[in-house]
């Protein structure tokens, strides 16, 4: 992150070094081993990250119980924090710590958690009224620390006890180049998304080790259905990260954002930042976003590509022979696999952590951006109220993905193996490659425009072309969800209304 880099090294917002006599003693230091400054930079950030989707997971664990009760009609988690269970936990801690017996971290714990008592206690009351069974993800981290971690004997255990901690790695290597907002990422490498294609893609090898190491047949047939999964829904996905890399020229994370704000020394500060400018509402990339979208899907082994996972045929796929903590990390990987696909194509296709409003955008910046030939070589900087929208802004686009993922989970039932390769290899592959070759021809013909009739005159035409496009889609959509239901609609719905199902 810049701002610990030029804390730590002595400089203020904008990189300018200070004077060094307003320097502190670690500031010196960090000034000549700014390699180690760097480095710091980039661990804290990323271990905070790691613990906060940690946490984000587990809590997904409960919204996705309650998606899925809402769409099946339902009583989802409700118990787990009703009356008291903080409290409680609290209370037998206490006891236990007052036992004649009792060692000194359980007279530690009892002391410390019967101080907390009534806090804990008003907790519970509060989250039984507002959300029922939202301590459940708890308990399921406890009863996955708890669980004795089994090896059975025949297998090769090395490649066994690493295969988790590959594929989490692999999951949360993703999260390090990510913009959540415009001061806060880990790094913003030149190559950011050719790091994340990268490094996604160890995750096969993770699932192989597990799927090959177990001596079990069903996990060895997950592990080599997941490989020609992820394999081949790589190829889709990589088109879609092609196109976007050739419509915005730049592999950066943070720039592709920059991007979608359409700075150009030609348009004037309210024509920068409208959310029509987003690479959604480019015609080919409104096909390549819902590619993307499905590819991550199977990328991700989610319902209805959990082909690696089928409980009906392969027991539990390639970690049938997991148990404990070691479970606990492929169960992690997932879901933060779902959040950094869902936050690439954020990234990629939805503006990023920009709001889409310009008069907002430009009032929550204190220097606008500097360009030459329509470059940006400094990027603009925002009040530290705007840095927080931003991030907020980031975070509710990424979770509303995540929700459709859920949605699409519980609706619709998985695909046979041969349909999974049929979608991929006979309609995504070939649309992702239409569309790539598409924007590859509109950029020539952009380039010979702009040549003809100036740079002026094509952002602006561009400008309300985008404009009107996105408001027709927009109303499409909305008479499409909000007109009345058909004949045919109605009687479905009341069938299902009266539970016959």
């Amino acid at each position: 992150m810049p701002t610990i880099y030029y804390f730590l090294t002595g400089a203020d917002a904008f990189g300018n070094a200070l004077p060094a006599d307003q320097l502190y003693t670690f500031q010196h230091f960090f000034r000549e081993w700014w390699q180690l400054a760097a480095f710091i930079a980039v661990f804290i950030p990323a271990k905070i990250l790691f613990v906060v989707v940690q946490a984000v997971a587990g809590g997904s664990t409960y919204i996705e119980r309650k998606v899925a009760a809402d769409i099946q009609r339902r009583v989802g988690p409700n118990k787990c924090n009703v009356g008291s269970f903080l409290g409680e936990f609290a209370r037998i801690c206490q006891n236990n710590g007052a036992r004649p017996g009792a060692g000194i971290i359980a007279k530690l714990m009892g002391f410390a958690l019967g101080l907390a008592l009534p806090l804990l206690d008003l907790i519970d009351k509060v989250l039984a009224k507002l959300a029922p069974g939202v301590l459940i993800f708890l308990a399921d981290g406890v009863k996955l620390i708890l669980k004795e971690d089994i090896i059975p004997a025949a297998v090769d255990k090395p490649l066994f006890k690493a295969a988790p901690t590959v594929v989490l790695v692999s999951a949360f290597g993703a999260l390090a180049v990510l913009p959540y907002s415009d001061a806060w990422y880990a790094a913003d490498f030149n190559i950011g998304v050719f790091f994340i294609a990268a490094v996604t893609s160890i995750e096969v090898l993770g699932i192989l080790m597990a799927g090959w190491s177990s001596n079990n047949k069903w996990a060895l047939l997950g592990g080599m259905r997941s490989a020609a999964q992820i394999v081949s829904y790589e190829l889709p996905v990589g088109l879609a990260i092609c196109a976007v890399i050739l419509f915005s020229g730049t592999m950066s994370m943070q720039a592709i954002t920059y991007d979608q704000f359409a700075f150009n020394d030609a348009g004037s500060a309210l024509s920068q930042g409208w959310f029509w400018q987003w690479n959604v509402f480019n015609p080919f990339m409104l096909i390549l976003a819902p590619v993307y979208f499905l590819a991550a899907l199977a990328e991700c082994n989610r319902t209805p590509f959990d082909i690696p996972e089928a409980e009906s045929e392969l027991v539990s796929g390639y970690h049938t022979e997991y148990s404990g903590m070691r479970f606990a990390f492929f169960f992690m990987a997932e879901y933060a696999m779902m959040y950094a696909t869902s936050a690439i194509a954020v990234t990629l296709f939805f503006g990023g952590w920009s709001t889409g409003i310009a008069p907002l955008e430009h009032a929550l910046m204190v220097a606008p951006a500097v360009l030459q030939n329509g470059i940006v070589v400094q990027a603009p900087q925002f009040h530290w109220l705007g840095t927080l929208i931003h991030l907020l802004v980031f975070a509710l686009k990424t979770f509303a993905l995540v929700f459709i993922m859920m949605w699409i989970r519980w609706t619709l039932p998985r695909f046979r193996v041969d349909q999974m390769m049929t979608l991929c290899w006979k309609k995504l592959i070939p649309i992702s490659l239409f569309c790539l070759l598409g924007i590859a021809a509109w950029m020539i013909v952009r380039m010979l425009l702009i040549q003809r009739f100036g740079v002026e005159a094509i952002e602006g035409t561009l400008f309300w072309t985008r404009f009107v496009f996105a408001f027709a889609l927009i109303g499409w959509l909305v008479w499409y969800f909000a007109k009345p239901l058909s004949k045919e609609q109605r009687e479905q719905r009341e069938f299902a209304s009266a539970g016959t199902f």
